[in-house]
C-alpha cells in the first residue's frame, strides 16, 4: 500500500543550506517545510558570503569550481529575479601575500592554465593601485565577489512563512520517527528529512558520527571616514567594501569554543588587523558584530546524502567558509539523488565516513 505524506520534504535549518536546498526544490514542484528557530551563532546569520574561488594559503583551484561557479551564478539570478533584487555582487579582490614564500604558490597556480581565468596581475609594495598597505606585494584575483547572505535568508524566510511553509521552533530529534515508507514528526509526515543544520549537528544523534570540525567566528560592519579600497582584499584579515556603503570585516577563527555573544578581544584583533591594512582609512567606527559557528568537517569535504542506515534521513551540511560558493551546486546534486537515483559526488557522500559510525 502506497503511503501518502503530508510533505515530500522536511528541511532542519533555514541557512543558507537549508534556503537554497528548498528553494530549488520548490521550483521543482515539490512540497516542502522547514523547520526552524533562528538560533543565535548560526553560521549563516554572521556570514559575509565571500565567493572565492582560490582558497587558503596555497590559492587552491578545486576540480568542480566550474561546476560550482555555474551552479551559484544561475541559481543566485533565479532567485533575485523572483524578488527584484540583485544579491551577489561581482568584485574583484586583491590578495596580499603574507611572506615572501608565500610568493612561490602563487607561481605555482600560474603555470597552470586552467588558472588564468582567476589570476590577475601581480604587484610589488606600494603598487596595488588602492590605499592597501602590503609590504609583501600580492596579485589581482578575478571572478570573486559575495553575497548578501542575510538579505537572501530573509527574503527566503519571508516567502516560505506566507507559503505556510516554515515552523518557527527547534525540531526534537527523539520525536523523529523515520519508517519505510515515510517519517513523521510532529503531527506531520514526510517522504524525505534533510538535515541543515550547521554546526548543530554535532548533536544530532542521527549524524552525530560524522566527523565535524567548527570553527566560531566573529566580523564586523565598519564605517570609514575614508580610505576604503574599491575592492575585496584578503590577507591575514580580509575586508568586503559594501555597495550601500562602508565594509565588512573579520575574521577571528576558534575552533574550540561556540558562545553565540560576540567579544571584546576578537573586536579589538579585527580592527587592528584592518588598520594594519589600510593606513589611510582615517577613524573606523563599528555599526554591528556578528559571531556564526562555521561547519567544517575533517576532510574539507560537506557531507551530502544519505544515511547509511536511515536512507530516509539525509544530510547537506559542512560547508566550511565556502557555502555561497559550493551549496548551490551540492543542494542540486542532492536533488538529483534523491528525485532520480543520480550518484552522489563521491567525496561528498556521508558513506565516506560510515566506519565511524557506531555498530
Amino acid at each position: 500500500m502506497v503511503q501518502h505524506s503530508d510533505w515530500d520534504y522536511l528541511i532542519v535549518g533555514q541557512g543558507l543550506a537549508g534556503s537554497l536546498l528548498a528553494w530549488q526544490l520548490r521550483e521543482r514542484g515539490r512540497r516542502v517545510l522547514v523547520i526552524d528557530d533562528a538560533h543565535r551563532g548560526a553560521a549563516s546569520t554572521a556570514a559575509a558570503g565571500l565567493v572565492n574561488p582560490l582558497a587558503g594559503m596555497r590559492y587552491s583551484l578545486p576540480a568542480r569550481i566550474e561546476d560550482w561557479r555555474q551552479a551559484a551564478e544561475g541559481l543566485y539570478e533565479r532567485i533575485g529575479r523572483h524578488f527584484g533584487r540583485r544579491y551577489f555582487h561581482a568584485l574583484p579582490m586583491l590578495r596580499l601575500f603574507r611572506s615572501p614564500e608565500q610568493v612561490r604558490f602563487w607561481e605555482r597556480r600560474a603555470a597552470e592554465p586552467r588558472a588564468a581565468a582567476y589570476l590577475g596581475e601581480r604587484f610589488a609594495a606600494g603598487r596595488s593601485g588602492q590605499p592597501v598597505h602590503a609590504p609583501c606585494g600580492g596579485f589581482h584575483q578575478h571572478l570573486t565577489g559575495y553575497l548578501d547572505v542575510a538579505d537572501i535568508l530573509a527574503d527566503v524566510r519571508a516567502e516560505l512563512i506566507a507559503a505556510g511553509c516554515l515552523r518557527d521552533e527547534a525540531l526534537d530529534h527523539a520525536a523523529l520517527r523515520p519508517g519505510d515508507g515515510q517519517v513523521s514528526w510532529g503531527g506531520v509526515t514526510a517522504g524525505q528529512v534533510v538535515y541543515c543544520e550547521g554546526h548543530r549537528l554535532a548533536a544530532n544523534p542521527w549524524f552525530d558520527w560524522l566527523p565535524l570540525r567548527t570553527d566560531r567566528g566573529e566580523i564586523l560592519t565598519l564605517q570609514a571616514a575614508a580610505g576604503l579600497p574599491d575592492r575585496i582584499v584578503n590577507g591575514a584579515h580580509w575586508l568586503v567594501p559594501l555597495v550601500g556603503g562602508g565594509c565588512r570585516a573579520g575574521s577571528t577563527h576558534d575552533p574550540e569554543d561556540t558562545d553565540p555573544a560576540p567579544t571584546a578581544a576578537a573586536r579589538d584583533e579585527i580592527l587592528a588587523g584592518v588598520r594594519a591594512m589600510l593606513p589611510e582609512a582615517g577613524r573606523l567606527s563599528v555599526s554591528d558584530q556578528r559571531v556564526g559557528v562555521r561547519p567544517g568537517s575533517a576532510d574539507r569535504q560537506p557531507f551530502v546524502g544519505r544515511h547509511p542506515r536511515q536512507p530516509r534521513l539525509c544530510v547537506l551540511n559542512g560547508f566550511g567558509a565556502r557555502g555561497s560558493l559550493t551549496i548551490p551546486w551540492y543542494a542540486g546534486r542532492l536533488i538529483e539523488h534523491l528525485e532520480h537515483g543520480t550518484p552522489l559526488p563521491a567525496e561528498a557522500d556521508p558513506a565516506r565516513c560510515a566506519a565511524l559510525q557506531p555498530a
